[in-house]
């Protein structure tokens, strides 16, 4: 058992370069905690703020006694100096809990949330944001849980600002998580604000919201690195050529989400090497993890220079080429939106079906390498790629039912359920979510039983159509029971 609490690793694509002439070279950072629940906090006390909505459409199917319940569990775990703030929000916002109200009166002030009116999202989280603010000092770390299930309807509702926002807030020290539940909230702007601030976003069915809160808070109290930074330490002659990742630099140092628990979190590089600028037939790449500007751990790791035929030999490494191929699916993510955006489902399936492809060569890359990855790691690794690759051919089945049937209304409400599981996925796969939880697996069937009941739909309304739909349902039938 690894007794250190983090490690960093630089992971070459292979063992060597070749020497004779200007080479592009892909790494990984890879950073892996052995933190558990319960051990000390390297950013010191936790200042959690829980922002709840309180719209009126809370009050259907127990939305908002479900969220209740959930936060006055919270409450109870809230030990020595933590702290807890609990906002709610409708066309209003309300402190109805701050870390100077009694424990004893906690419970009965959460009880006492009743569902109200409009939802200005804005300015709920902006309260829960200033109240973090005015109670955080150098030993908290701030945590915001957002939870909506409504259309932001007043207030801020630009993406671009309220991203600008979070990424501030995460400069100093708060990072949001936002849980948008059921069919109506707005993803882009959730999927904004916790992308920006280095939090999670999760898109759940009305029935999950106390497991993701209770999955948000234990995270939260087994933080490692609050605020990490890594910063690569290049010889002469080597440069960044591509960054194959999504992370901010300031000014040479990537900005990290914040790492937690048993946290992996890697990032891909692409480097142009010059051997005649390297001084022996090796050179050195270096790694320096940072908490703010506080040096964590730092790692070596030296690449040979050998001609080419000795640098073929060594197959790619399968975490490298693992990592390299889910920035990829970044891009494909990004344009499948656009084109669910446009109604235009005609590229869709032929990109989903590249990715399935890439997915499952990564797959079977670090199936291969199991002895030189390790058992548990390349474990974890396959069951990434391989939510990511079976949430692709969900999609392929849901473009396949409704590419000809756009104009239908059930058709269009499928069409933001599956806009929101791409959300969820795409978040994940961006920002390094390595680990697969049971509200990643929950997404992809919520959008199988929704898409089920849609194909029903059109072979009632479409009877000469019927043989064709019905064998697109049987489809999405075994898919579902494979998952189930």
């Amino acid at each position: 058992m690894n007794d250190q609490p983090i490690d960093i690793m630089v992971l070459p694509e292979r063992p060597a370069v070749r020497n004779d002439e200007l080479t592009e070279f892909d790494i990984v950072i890879e950073i892996r905690c052995h933190a558990v629940e319960g051990a000390d906090r390297s950013g010191g006390a936790m200042n959690l703020c829980l922002v709840m909505d309180r719209s009126g459409s809370m009050a259907g199917q127990n939305k908002l006694e479900t969220a209740k319940r959930s936060c006055a569990s919270i409450s109870r775990r809230i030990t020595g100096d933590d702290l807890l703030t609990v906002v709610t929000f409708d066309n209003e916002s309300q402190v109805v809990v701050n870390p100077q109200t009694p424990r004893e009166e906690v419970e009965e002030l959460i009880d006492g949330i009743r569902p109200g009116g409009s939802t200005n999202l804005s300015l709920g989280w902006y309260q829960g944001l200033l109240e973090l603010q005015s109670h955080m000092t150098e030993n908290h770390y701030g945590r915001l849980i957002l939870l909506s299930d409504g259309m932001a309807n007043s207030g801020e509702t630009k993406k671009a600002a309220l991203a600008a926002v979070a990424s501030r807030a995460r400069d100093e020290g708060i990072s949001t998580s936002t849980i948008g539940i059921g069919n109506d909230f707005q993803e882009d702007l959730l999927e904004a604000i916790a992308s920006a601030s280095g939090g999670r976003f999760w898109y759940i069915s009305e029935t999950g919201i106390d497991s993701i809160l209770d999955e948000e808070f234990r995270g939260a109290l087994s933080v490692v690195v609050d605020r990490p930074r890594v910063e690569l330490v290049l010889p002469p002659g080597v440069t960044v050529s591509q960054e194959l990742n999504s992370l901010r630099r300031i000014p040479r140092r990537y900005m990290l989400r914040p790492l937690k628990g048993l946290d992996t979190f890697n990032f891909a590089v692409r480097l142009l090497i010059d051997p005649a600028q390297q001084e022996s037939a090796e050179f050195t790449i270096g790694a320096v993890l940072y908490d703010d500007s506080r040096r964590v751990a730092a790692v070596d790791r030296a690449i040979a220079l050998a001609p080419l035929a000795e640098v073929v030999t060594e197959p790619v490494h399968g975490l490298v080429r693992s990592v390299v191929e889910q920035y990829q699916a970044e891009t494909t993510d990004e344009r499948l939106l656009d084109e669910l955006e446009s109604d235009d489902l005609s590229g869709m399936k032929q990109m989903l079906t590249a990715e399935v492809t890439r997915m499952r060569q990564a797959e079977f890359d670090v199936a291969g390498q199991v002895a030189a990855i390790g058992m548990d790691r390349a474990a974890a690794e396959m069951r990434s790629l391989g939510k990511k690759r079976q949430m692709s051919e969900t999609s392929v089945l849901v473009v396949e039912l409704t590419e000809n049937h756009l104009d239908q209304p059930e058709v269009r409400v499928l069409m933001s359920t599956f806009r929101k599981s791409l959300k969820h996925e795409g978040q994940r796969n961006r920002m390094r979510w390595n680990s697969v939880n049971f509200a990643d697996d929950e997404v992809e069937i919520t959008l199988l039983v929704r898409a089920l009941g849609v194909a029903d739909l059109l072979i009632e309304r479409f009877p000469a159509d019927r043989a064709v739909l019905e064998a697109k349902r049987e489809r999405l039938r075994e898919r579902l029971a494979s998952l189930s």
